[in-house]
């Protein structure tokens, strides 16, 4: 064969080959295109889905977040953390670890009317070391697997073991002063390469909130405390004798009254000054608060009068309570801080109520207080450094017999 036909023939067949090749490909590229189209609306459906997601969750976070900063009080905004979060956000377990190094927000609740029992995922400990160990100087979530050792302390009465957790460290001033923990069953819920931007910001809200409620129960606190003693003044026990009519209605329970006044304090100021008085004046509180239970109610009525309402209790125990009282300060002069010994007594009157005797709230605290200021005034002009008590039955004051 001719060498130029040859070389012909294998040109147009490489030509026929590239065409049939081309053609090929051609035919193939809308496949590929819309396969590629597809993947990409897939993907694109997923981002959208992922971003529909995200938005609900972050409406969910700024919603939480709204009603926390809404909250009236220190209760309701620790209802809302610790209770309706859950609920929110279907978390399978959550507690608030506060670092009370001086007993500062465990006393707020005892001086309020909520207890801390209350609120049994909320715990305390005495100072943040554990909590630093814990975050290893990391002050950002900490999404990871529950392991036993490390993390019994943030969830102490869990009766399960959550199988993934979410640690938010909260800080104030840049001070670790606490832990907002959360937990699941699904060990898949709280990933370490998870985001947890939302979480973050969450426990920010958390700590300003915090602080904010715990400065307003302060002064909440300090509205009702005897700057000079240290124990309840007269605004408070107002409030709480309302309070105590209304409990003694619902219970059936009678509760007293104390009205304990110092013997011939102006005698003390004169003799030994004012700065001497106000130490006699705490010295007496502190006596007091000593023979009385923590839920009792000891307050500085006026000058150096104090009263006692004792919860839930006869007129036999009020008077073995106030008896204790007296004896205490008669037996024990008083040192100031010059060492000098000054002897003293109290004056004090008991009343009774019971909830028979309860027909008009406001008639019968009025009635309360009266007849136990009365007793007072029989004790003081009858020689003093007495326990009396009025009897109701008899409408006359009696004395107790002095051991």
């Amino acid at each position: 064969m001719d060498h130029g036909i040859f070389l012909n023939l294998r040109v147009n067949f490489t030509i026929k080959t590239d065409i049939l090749l081309y053609k090929y490909q051609l035919d193939e590229y809308p496949m590929r295109a819309q396969e590629q189209i597809s993947e990409l609306r897939e993907k694109y459906s997923e981002l959208l889905e992922g971003a529909r997601r995200n938005e609900t969750i972050l409406r969910k976070f700024q919603n939480f977040e709204i009603q926390l900063m809404d909250s009236e009080s220190l209760e309701e905004f620790l209802d809302q953390v610790i209770c309706h979060s859950k609920e929110i956000f279907n978390w399978d377990y959550v507690t608030l670890v506060l670092v009370d190094s001086d007993y500062e927000i465990q006393r707020l609740f005892e001086q309020s009317d909520h207890e801390i029992t209350d609120n049994p995922n909320l715990f305390f400990i005495h100072e943040n070391s554990c909590l630093t160990r814990i975050y290893q100087g990391l002050l950002s979530p900490l999404l990871t697997r529950y392991q036993l050792e490390a993390h019994a302390i943030l969830f102490p009465d869990a009766d399960t073991q959550p199988a993934s957790i979410a640690l938010l460290p909260l800080l104030h001033k840049g001070r670790l002063i606490g832990s907002y923990n959360i937990g699941s069953n699904d060990k898949d819920r709280f990933d370490e390469n998870a985001g947890a931007d939302f979480l973050k910001h969450l426990a920010a809200v958390i700590a300003v909130c915090l602080d904010n409620n715990l400065a307003r129960e302060h002064l909440k606190y300090l509205g009702l405390i005897d700057n000079l003693t240290g124990v309840n003044n007269r605004r408070y026990f107002d409030q709480r004798l309302t309070e105590e009519i209304s409990r003694i209605r619902r219970s059936g329970n009678p509760s007293s009254c104390l009205f304990i006044d110092a013997d011939h304090f102006k005698n003390i100021n004169d003799t030994y000054g004012h700065q001497t008085g106000d130490q006699v004046l705490r010295y007496i509180a502190q006596v007091i608060k000593e023979q009385v239970r923590q839920i009792d109610v000891v307050a500085r009525y006026g000058g150096e009068e104090f009263t006692v309402i004792l919860l839930q209790t006869a007129s036999e125990k009020a008077i073995e309570i106030a008896e204790r009282i007296r004896q205490m300060i008669a037996m024990r002069p008083f040192e100031d801080e010059n060492e000098n010994e000054i002897s003293l007594t109290v004056s004090i009157g008991i009343s009774t109520l019971s909830a028979e005797e309860i027909q008009h709230a406001a008639d019968a605290a009025n009635r309360f207080v009266k007849q136990a200021d009365q007793a007072l005034y029989m004790a003081k002009n009858s020689g003093r450094n007495k326990t009396l008590c009025y009897d109701r039955d008899a409408l006359l004051i009696e004395q107790v017999e002095v051991s």
